[in-house]
């Protein structure tokens, strides 16, 4: 690489950054840094053929067609209001244990993001719901925060997710043995996460009645009569008689026919995959006409064309708002391999000749920082084409590295200083604050090394289900 390469590649970043800074779209800010970045290396005619023909060739796929169908069947489930019957089953029967509502706000944020695909949108919707029903019954926001910020980021690897066939796409990995491969480490995830809950909850309860016994005694005054130390405050006066507590609203009322569906629908769209039956593309249009189905059941026949209508409305604003991500992703990468950058560093890295899983633990760390800036999809196509190369020269698994890549990204999203996550979560939930959601957040991101470390000692916990399977 040129100096003056060099110096261009150095100049295209600042601007990329600097647009996101103003806050224009991800996408927009990818294809206008590297228009400049093209026009500065090889002229205006050059900018702007690339500019015109790259999005065409970059979504012009047939495997991308998955990504819409998949976007529009998780509407057509949430606009059913499956989502919500698996949350409030979850709430009912996980109501006893304890932390019950923190793991039935951990099971519905799983329910959402497996469905929609995007763990920013399911912080912002299960936010408010999530946090009211946590600091009701008794535990602290921060909780609540950390719930469900790191909740969102379950629908990356629970399948369908639209990161992994993203991911699939930009590396020509298998779609279908990726979206497999996510069911192993998404579940490991949520059992993780649920271990941390109950260990916060039950931590929260030894203090807070370690808390109580100390006040308790000094409030009582040395040398009063049992009796009066129990009805009598630090004065001695008896306290008053504690006021009624507010009546907690009633219990959801339960969905199971709702929660059916969604399972009818998950085993439609995931089931035809591991069976062999379905490319991932047809099991995607299976699972779209299942919900269709499902969504026109659960409405009357005087809204059916509004909600479908609706439902179509919301999801091509999804896909596009995806393909313009992937659009602009495509025309930096061609920026990138002009300069000759991504193949000087896959070419680098190789011949440093380091140990190899500490060359794939500094790839991985790669990924935290552009969790400052960027969602999970912009990460993934910006740092999938650059590290998947690198990693599989050191001889890793391509379906294995797809699930520890996008599972790094998406904890990017809710790591500080700048995770996108928390954000969202205290532009919702206003009085939180940001740092009370950050401090909630860390202890789900050691549940989220220790899910990392897990998958890494153990390879097997993602790759036995695509193995099992019938897909190629």
């Amino acid at each position: 690489m040129t100096a003056t390469t060099a110096a261009v590649l150095i100049l295209v970043l600042l601007l990329f950054f600097g647009l996101l800074a103003i806050r224009l779209h991800v996408g927009l800010s990818l294809m206008s840094a590297a228009f400049v970045g093209v026009l500065l290396l090889r002229g205006t005619g050059a900018a702007t053929s690339t500019v015109a023909s790259m999005p065409f060739s970059t979504s012009a796929s047939y495997s991308l067609t998955i990504i819409p169908l998949f976007i529009l069947m998780g509407v057509f489930a949430v606009r059913a209001g499956l989502a919500q019957a698996g949350f409030d089953l979850a709430s009912a029967v996980l109501k006893r244990l304890p932390g019950g509502p923190a793991l039935a706000s951990l099971a519905g944020s799983g329910m959402f993001a497996a469905v929609t695909g995007s763990s920013v949108a399911t912080v912002a919707t299960m936010a408010r719901v999530s946090t009211d029903a946590i600091v009701r019954a008794g535990y602290g926001i921060k909780l609540a925060a950390g719930v469900v910020c790191a909740g969102g980021t379950l629908g990356v690897l629970i399948p369908p997710s639209i990161v992994l066939v993203l991911y699939g796409v930009v590396t020509e990995e298998s779609i279908g043995q990726l979206l497999l491969a996510g069911v192993g480490p998404g579940l490991l995830t949520i059992a993780v996460y649920a271990v941390t809950i109950v260990g916060l909850v039950s931590w929260q309860r030894r203090r807070h009645a370690s808390t109580l016994v100390r006040s308790e005694r000094g409030a009582a005054g040395v040398g009063a009569p049992a009796g009066e130390r129990a009805a009598s405050g630090a004065s001695g006066v008896p306290t008053a008689p504690a006021a009624e507590p507010a009546p907690a609203p009633g219990p959801p009322r339960l969905d199971l026919v709702g929660f059916l569906y969604l399972v009818v629908i998950f085993a439609v769209s995931i089931g035809t995959i591991y069976l062999g039956v379905a490319t991932p593309t047809e099991a995607a249009s299976f699972g779209a006409l299942a919900a269709m189905v499902i969504l026109l059941l659960r409405t009357r026949p005087p809204a059916w064309m509004r909600a479908v209508g609706e439902s179509l409305s919301e999801a091509v604003g999804l896909t596009a708002m995806t393909f313009l991500l992937m659009a602009g992703a495509g025309v930096f990468t061609y920026f990138l391999a002009l300069t000759g950058a991504s193949t000087e560093l896959v070419g680098w890295v190789l011949e440093a000749d380091l140990p190899p899983y500490l060359a794939l633990v500094l790839c991985l760390l790669l990924l935290l920082p552009l969790g400052m800036f960027l969602d999970g999809i912009s990460m993934i196509l910006i740092a999938a084409p650059l590290l998947h190369p690198i990693l599989v020269g050191y001889g890793f698994d391509g379906i294995w590295l797809g699930v520890l890549i996008v599972k790094v990204a998406e904890m990017a999203l809710v790591t500080p200083p700048v995770g996108m996550n928390a954000f969202v979560y205290s532009g919702a939930v206003r009085e939180a604050g940001l740092g009370r959601v950050f401090r909630g957040i860390v202890p789900f991101i050691v549940a989220d090394i220790v899910v990392v470390a897990l998958l890494i000692t153990f390879p097997d916990i993602t790759t036995w289900l695509p193995t099992m399977s019938g897909t190629q």
